[in-house]
């Protein structure tokens, strides 16, 4: 059989005239002899057990390039990027790249017939890391979100980047990419959420705390006014409405009134709440925007300082241990924040 330019299973080199090939006799696979010999049995397991041939579903694979760029990379089916050859998610895109991901689940070499085996998690590349290990339902995920590691950040390595970033990395790397290449940025809805303590969890704890002070700042001012001043002056003015006879009131009845038998000083404390959720509202959205972007850089300054200061040998080791997340910290920001609301509603 003729399999010029075909590619063997093993090397990945194309076949060549008078190369020693020799083939499966299950399933018609090609192999260089020493390849062959190497494994010491075809790698199609997953043909046997489907009694298909190799050339059934493989005859029809494009030739493979010469060119060194090709042999690299990998290319996204749904985009066209180029990514790394071990990633398994696009880099640009974010869609799984097929055949990456086919050939990271494919089963244990077997060319027995019998029932399928689990996966084998010693044969898998050392850049997946692997979620539920041990579990029939494991996902392998690329740590790196599709990121080259020698991708350049500023001057600092991508590896170097996510063994700061530590937790999340499929997350931000891509986000940090994004910065770097075209300065745009995700929404970050944790930052939104939990504002100054998602920058301390994230260990930037002089912005987080400066956050954290002004944000509690809003929300006990909020709730002192409100509860001590403001609401009882809203009663009196639904009071005043109701014995006036005014049926069915409108807001705009309650605000006539209102500005009609009240100080400007008492009209602000009426209406200083809302002023107070706007802004506790407005430094959330603040959050959510620049949080991945002040994140960046923050990251991107420690690992600067960390590499001026330590040997060549010991900066990936000092970098994982600068980084990372503040999980007591986090809790005890929780934990604080639901006692500073139960003893304001004591009061």
């Amino acid at each position: 059989m003729d399999f010029l330019g075909k590619t063997c299973p093993v090397c990945s080199k194309n076949f060549r005239e008078g190369e020693d090939i020799v083939v499966c006799p299950k399933c018609g696979a090609p192999y260089h002899r020493e390849c062959y010999k190497e494994k010491g049995k075809c790698i199609f397991a997953d043909l046997h057990r489907s009694k298909k041939s190799w050339r059934e579903v493989y005859d029809n694979e494009p030739e493979q390039t010469t060119d060194s760029h090709a042999e690299e990379t990998v290319k996204c089916p749904f985009c066209g990027e180029n990514n790394p050859k071990t990633a398994l998610i696009c880099r640009k895109c974010g869609n799984f790249l097929t055949e990456n991901f086919k050939s990271a689940a494919r089963y244990p070499e077997d060319d027995s017939d019998d029932e399928e085996k689990p996966f084998s998690l010693e044969d898998m590349p050392e850049d997946f890391r692997i979620a539920g290990q041990g579990s029939p339902f494991a996902i392998f995920i690329d740590p790196m979100g599709g990121v080259d590691k020698e991708e350049n950040f500023e001057g600092v390595s991508g590896a170097e980047l996510s063994k700061h970033v530590k937790a999340n990395t499929t997350y931000y790397m891509p986000v940090f990419k994004k910065i770097k290449d075209s300065s745009q940025s995700r929404f970050n809805f944790a930052a939104f959420f939990f504002t100054g303590g998602w920058y301390l969890y994230r260990k930037q704890y002089v912005r987080g705390a400066v956050i954290t002070i002004l944000y509690f700042l809003l929300i006990a001012g909020n709730y002192i006014v409100t509860n001590w001043w403001s609401s009882p002056l809203w009663k009196e003015v639904y009071s005043a409405v109701s014995e006036a006879g005014i049926t069915y009131p409108s807001y705009n009845d309650y605000l006539s009134w209102s500005f009609s038998h009240y100080s400007q000083a008492e009209l602000c404390v009426m209406f200083l709440p809302y002023v107070f959720s706007l802004l506790s509202f407005v430094i959330k959205l603040i959050c959510g925007l620049r949080a991945n972007r002040s994140y960046y850089h923050h990251n991107l300054k420690r690992i600067r300082k960390i590499k001026e200061i330590q040997s060549s040998e010991n900066v990936l080791k000092a970098i994982s241990k600068d980084g990372g997340v503040n999980i007591p910290l986090a809790w005890s920001m929780i934990v604080s924040y639901l006692i500073v609301i139960m003893a304001f509603s004591m009061f």
